[in-house]
């Protein structure tokens, strides 16, 4: 007889706020016999273990898995790899646990980076993702605006590198989030004014935290370097 082999949830533990957290997943995380969270090998602390804390067994094991914040594809290749084995070694001993993400466990999540590791060792069913909120819905909801209505569109893209993407994009779609704005603030709102639209521009930093920030109308705000955890929602209204 084969050895029971745990159950990996993936939780998205949503933007900031424990109570977002979905049902299912404070149910879950009341349950599993480990924690995981991903840290950068910088940082003593994990927001999204903060975030989870209220709904976490007392007592439970937290292991940190860094995730190294470099370019060097060998380099996270090589420590993805290292997190997957330490997850399905922890799962073959028959135990459950918690891979804790912000936002959504499936956008821009350190999780997706070692799924792919996973599904060479262990039975697709040893692997469950639970959604949760993103920081761009969440962000959404703060002010009372939708985020698509009719038939407009919604791009999410991730901390633009190029302005001429995001320059590109912005004269196709309805509606964009920019999330982690944080790396090319300046370049994001170069491009912004460029195309008129600075003034259509919201930005949210540490939505759902208590030191939560919201600036309205770009244009006429003055932002150098906004923190880590920003975002930004563009209403395309030219369109």
């Amino acid at each position: 007889m084969s050895e029971k082999i745990g159950t990996l949830y993936g939780i998205g533990v949503g933007p900031g706020d424990p109570e977002l957290l979905t049902i299912k997943a404070a149910r879950i995380l009341g349950e599993v016999d480990l924690v995981f969270t991903a840290a950068s090998p910088g940082n003593d602390y994990s927001i999204a273990q903060q975030i989870a804390g209220p709904h976490l067994k007392p007592g439970i094991e937290v292991r940190r898995l860094n995730f190294p914040m470099v370019g060097d594809e060998e380099t996270l290749t090589s420590a993805w790899k290292a997190n997957a084995e330490e997850i399905a070694k922890v799962l073959k001993s028959g135990r459950s646990a918690a891979f804790l993400t912000l936002g959504d466990s499936l956008t821009y999540s350190t999780y997706g980076y070692v799924l792919p590791y996973l599904a060479e060792t262990l039975p697709p069913e040893a692997v469950v993702t639970i959604p949760g909120i993103t920081s761009y819905q969440m962000a959404a909801s703060r002010l009372n605006t939708p985020l698509v209505t009719g038939l407009e569109s919604l791009t999410i893209m991730s901390g633009v590198e190029d302005p001429e993407t995001l320059g590109e994009l912005l004269d196709k779609t309805d509606n964009v989030a920019i999330l982690k704005t944080y790396r090319s603030f300046e370049k994001i709102m170069n491009m912004l004014k460029k195309k008129g639209l600075a003034q259509n521009a919201t930005l949210y930093s540490k939505v759902g935290l208590p030191d939560e920030e919201i600036h309205r109308d770009l244009e006429n705000t003055t932002i150098t370097e906004p923190p880590y955890l920003s975002l930004m929602i563009v209403k395309n209204n030219r369109r």
